[in-house]
Order: structure tokens, then C-alpha cells, then sequence
């Protein structure tokens, strides 16, 4: 037995467990996941935001012509997104787990390259913000990922005598709404308005009508609106099909970026904390009170070995599982 690992371990749950009882949430309205980076990022983005942006639009067209066979059975975009997340190509989505020893072997893979700082970042999901890989919001956000990088959508400051938010037809006697350019006012409103809000958005913006041509090509019956507020910095996070057995072995979601100002620009989770929709903590594993974990990475892996958590368990492709054999013997 690998009781140095284990120790260290250990050491690491009960890290685990401080930083989770440190938040006095209702665990009924968040979940807990978590996400292991084997190099220390301030913010918590996905890859394409870092790099590659402006050919977003490209790059997933590139992939999707050239392998027409993996792509066939793909019915969403959200779909074809998770399959080139697979393949370790760059989206605009955010691997994370909800197994925590599964996020330490990731922060402690590669552990050989330059500037080693192993990371696990715990995040507090508020439920509302957790949806199925066939919502409405998902499709909206995903397709973002087919639209060129020259997208700008004006969501402020459209209130004009023509553009006004109807009266709710509620019941709860709301009225005298015009235009708000205040978006987090916007995002408070009861859905009717929300949706008089969104109808204004897409009548004024003639790039709304591609992306929903996009929608419609895997919803046909999606309407004609978009709620303003998910072309500002929208994060959730996407329950996906059980469809790989990587998906299935990682315990694994995804965490789904849209846009920012209208635009296609970064932005990261921390971004949208205001709305206490998302807190993330960070666990630097080379802090000195849990330094255990950086000194000794090939015994903590052994370990994890130990618990089931093994390479080619995490990654059960067969070029990951050859790897992991040559090695072994």
C-alpha cells in the first residue's frame, strides 16, 4: 500500500472539505464541481478564449468537413462542440468533474512541464445555471460558436417611442416599461417583459437573425427571440449525453460560454460572479499547507492508481489505454 500517497490524499479531501464547509450555501439550490490544471490561470476560461477566437467559426467547420463520419450522428451543435472538446480541439467549453480525486489526477498530469503549478478550482453552481444538453439557452450559447468573429449585437440603449417593452399581460399590473439599458435590470424582469425585450433585440439586429437561423437548423419551432441577457456573459453548465465512455468514466460536464457585450469577445467564470450564480475557489497544490502534493506527484498517482483512478480509466481511448500499458510494463 501507498500510505506516502495516501497520506497526501488525504491531506488534499480534507482541503477539499475546509474549502466546501467555508461557503454557507443552500445546498439544495448548488452543486459542487470541480476542475484540475496542471498550470495556476487567474481567470477560468476555455481554451478558445485564450487564443483562437477570431477563427472560432473556422476552426469548427475545418473539423466537421474533414471527419463527416464522427460528425453524421452529432443532431446539435452542443454535441458536435463535446465531440471537438474530445479530440483536444479549442471551445468555448470548460471541462469539469464532480468527482474531486478525478480533478487532482488532472491537476497532477503532465506534471513534467515547464511552470508545474497544479490547481484544482472548486465552484459553487447556483442550480438555475445547471441545464440538459437539449435546452433552449444551450443551443443559443453553442451556436455562437458558427457565427464569424465580426459579431456585434446592440443590446443597450434601444428605447426610442417605437421600441418600448409591452405591458405584461401577467396579470400583476406591470406597465410604463420602455427600453431598459440597464442589463442587469433586464435580467430581473418577469418573462413576458423578458421576452418583449428580446423581440426588440432581434428586430434591431439583423446579425440575431443568422444565429437563429443556425438554432432553427436543430430546433425548427425555436421563436423568434433571444433574451437579451444571453448575449452578456452567460455561463451554464450542460449536463451532456452519456455518448463516450470518457464522458461516462470523468463523471464530467461542461461549463458553456456565450458572448460579451454583444460581442465575441473573453470573458471568464469569475466575470459573472456578481450574480452569485458561480463562486470559485482555487487550491494552489503548491501551497505550503498542502505542499504534499507537489513534492511527491508519482506517489499521489500511484495512490489514486490504488482508488481506481488510472489513466486509461480517465481517458478509455484506445490510444490513451496502449499508452498506458507500454508504461506499465
Amino acid at each position: 500500500m501507498n500510505f506516502k500517497g495516501m497520506d497526501a490524499i488525504n491531506c488534499y479531501l480534507s482541503k477539499i472539505k475546509e474549502t466546501v464547509e467555508s461557503c454557507s450555501f443552500d445546498f439544495d439550490k448548488y452543486d459542487v464541481f470541480y476542475r484540475g490544471e496542471n498550470k495556476y490561470f487567474e481567470t477560468t476560461t476555455p481554451s478558445i478564449f485564450r487564443s483562437g477566437l477570431e477563427n472560432e467559426h473556422k476552426i469548427f467547420r475545418e473539423l466537421e468537413l474533414r471527419y463527416p463520419n464522427i460528425f453524421d450522428n452529432a443532431k446539435s451543435t452542443i454535441d458536435k462542440l463535446a465531440i471537438m472538446q474530445h479530440y483536444g480541439l479549442p471551445t468555448r467549453l470548460l471541462d469539469f468533474t464532480t468527482n474531486p480525486l478525478l480533478a487532482l489526477y488532472m491537476a497532477l498530469e503532465n506534471h513534467t512541464i515547464d511552470n508545474f503549478s497544479p490547481t484544482v478550482k472548486v465552484v459553487f453552481v447556483n442550480k438555475e445555471k445547471i441545464k440538459y444538453y437539449d435546452s433552449d439557452t444551450i443551443s443559443v450559447l453553442a451556436n455562437f460558436a458558427k457565427i464569424e468573429s465580426s459579431l456585434n449585437i446592440n443590446i443597450y440603449n434601444l428605447a426610442n417611442d417605437n421600441g418600448k417593452i409591452k405591458q405584461a399581460t401577467n396579470g400583476i399590473g406591470m406597465h410604463g416599461y420602455t427600453y431598459l439599458s440597464n442589463l442587469s435590470k433586464l435580467k430581473e424582469l418577469e418573462k413576458p417583459l423578458k421576452y418583449d425585450a428580446g423581440k426588440i433585440i432581434f428586430d434591431h439586429n439583423p446579425s440575431v437573425h443568422y444565429l437563429l437561423h443556425q438554432i432553427k437548423g436543430e430546433k425548427p419551432y425555436f421563436k423568434e427571440m433571444i433574451w437579451a441577457e444571453h448575449f452578456d456573459k452567460t455561463v451554464v453548465f450542460v449536463k451532456p449525453k452519456h455518448n463516450t465512455q470518457r464522458v461516462i468514466n470523468q463523471a464530467g460536464l461542461f461549463a458553456l460560454f456565450g458572448i460579451k457585450e454583444g460581442q465575441k469577445q473573453p470573458f471568464s467564470l469569475e466575470d459573472c460572479q456578481e450574480d452569485e450564480h458561480f463562486i470559485v475557489k482555487v487550491l494552489k497544490l503548491s501551497d505550503e499547507d498542502i505542499s504534499c502534493i507537489n513534492d511527491d506527484v508519482e506517489n499521489i498517482k500511484k495512490a489514486l492508481g490504488i482508488l481506481g483512478i488510472t489513466h486509461d480509466k480517465v481517458y478509455p481511448d484506445i490510444e490513451y489505454s496502449a499508452k498506458y500499458i507500454k508504461e506499465l510494463f
